[in-house]
């Protein structure tokens, strides 16, 4: 069952296999994330979009082998069958799949992307956990455009779940994110690009904290 009293993350850590090198890369990512210390305000996010779907199965099961770290949240990016199936923690959807959310997958944590307010009350109404809003900062890994700290303070001001922010999340930015009313931050590039992920993902969440960012529970 779903613990209301465990915090929210403050900090999500995405892993993108089309955004790897190669496959190793991937993989000792997720290995090195593991050994992250245990925290509950931390996540680790699975995205794999580059391969068909029949070999999404495949991926999530080496990844819930490689990722033994069962203090930390482990989140699928995609169909939430997959997730509960393979034994992850939480679920995250794009905004173009935000929909109801199905008994047989209740247990996990949910979250959805969203990048307007219209998404953002769909997403509350559909119950998930939690949304991702963004991008602030244009983002390195995919082009797309700014939305800004204005308009993260408003959309977050709207909302009735917690609002972590992505795009553009780096060691320069977070504290300006901090003042945006954002309850955590994602990133991506940040992350897979560290010669250490650890160590950036712990600069991070230090310089977050310092900063004023918010703790809340879901």
């Amino acid at each position: 069952m779903k613990v209301n009293a465990v915090p929210h993350p403050e900090l999500i850590a995405i892993v993108d296999r089309g955004y790897a090198r190669d496959y190793d890369h991937w993989i000792s990512t997720v290995r090195r994330l593991s050994e992250l210390p245990a925290d509950p305000t931390l996540c680790v996010q699975i995205r794999v979009k580059s391969l068909p779907p029949e070999k999404l199965e495949e991926s999530a099961r080496q990844v819930r082998e490689a990722f033994q770290n069962r203090s930390v949240t482990l989140s699928w990016n995609g169909d939430p069958r997959i997730a509960a199936l393979c034994g992850f923690d939480a679920c995250h959807q794009p905004q173009a799949n935000i929909g109801e959310l199905d008994k047989e997958t209740s247990h996990l944590i949910h979250s959805a992307s969203v990048h307007d307010e219209a998404s953002l009350k769909r997403a509350e109404s559909c119950g998930v956990d939690f949304v991702i809003f963004g991008p602030i900062f244009e983002p390195h890994w995919k082009k797309a455009e700014a939305q800004g700290i204005n308009e993260l303070a408003r959309v977050a001001s709207l909302a009735n779940v917690p609002v972590v922010a992505i795009g553009g999340v780096n060691l320069d930015t977070v504290s300006r994110i901090a003042q945006g009313g954002a309850c955590g931050i994602a990133c991506l590039s940040s992350v897979m690009d560290a010669p250490n992920p650890i160590e950036i993902v712990t600069e991070l969440q230090s310089k977050w904290r310092e900063r004023g960012g918010k703790v809340t529970t879901w």
